[in-house]
């Protein structure tokens, strides 16, 4: 098995949602021209795209749990407008997920403890604006991929080793996972591109979240 088999997985896991997915993704190509061509002055149609397009996205990775949902459409329009321009012309990947993390229920709380910001909800927009360079990062791509790693890619035992680890307590050890750490892991994503069959980080990352499927089936 090698990681395509992953994003195989992935896609035929659930058909309604690979649409979902396949929807959003046109909407954000959409989302790139308009802000190529209003750039600082968009319209009002541009501005209400965008935070439509914001709302789709949380929507997306809260997988249409509604419990899940609601803190996207309390931006404002100018505020989404902006945040997805600057994280298109920002020159590292830092600034580019700061950017996302500014607006509410994409990372601008604090958590009380640890004074740390959570950003995998803003690696979900950055999935869908660059996705050349950007996959999600949450507790399941983390995981599986710290067990690639210490298998040296060979998957199959990385499965095997995944199989031995409590879903539940995975989701808890990996938390928190803040800007740095989104950073850290999508650069991960892009040593493993592979052309034809994983040319973008986000294939890579599917791919990831596919193997962890397999590991960790959703209930």
């Amino acid at each position: 098995m090698n990681l395509l088999d992953g994003l195989t997985y992935y896609k035929q896991y659930s058909d309604s949602d690979w649409q979902f997915t396949l929807k959003v993704e046109s909407a954000a190509n959409e989302m790139l021209k308009l802000i190529s061509l209003y750039g600082d002055q968009p319209n009002s149609a541009a501005l209400a795209a965008a935070y439509a397009l914001l709302v789709e996205i949380e929507k997306w990775k809260a997988m249409c749990l509604k419990e899940r949902m609601g803190n996207a459409e309390q931006n404002s329009q100018q505020a989404v407008w902006n945040a997805f321009r600057d994280a298109l012309s920002a020159g590292n990947d830092l600034d580019a997920i700061l950017s996302i993390m500014q607006l509410k229920g994409f990372g601008s709380s604090r958590d009380e403890e640890s004074g740390q910001r959570r950003a995998k909800v803003a690696t979900a927009a950055l999935r869908f604006l660059k996705p050349e360079e950007w996959g999600v990062v949450d507790w399941r791509t983390a995981a599986m991929l710290g067990l690639l790693v210490e298998s040296k890619g060979n998957v199959d035992q990385a499965l095997k080793l995944a199989k031995k680890h409590n879903a539940k307590d995975l989701r808890e050890a990996y938390d928190l996972l803040d800007e740095n750490g989104a950073c850290a892991y999508n650069q991960m994503y892009r040593e493993r591109r592979a052309t034809p069959s994983l040319p973008r980080a986000v294939d890579v990352e599917m791919a990831i979240f596919g193997l962890s499927l397999m590991a960790w089936p959703m209930r």
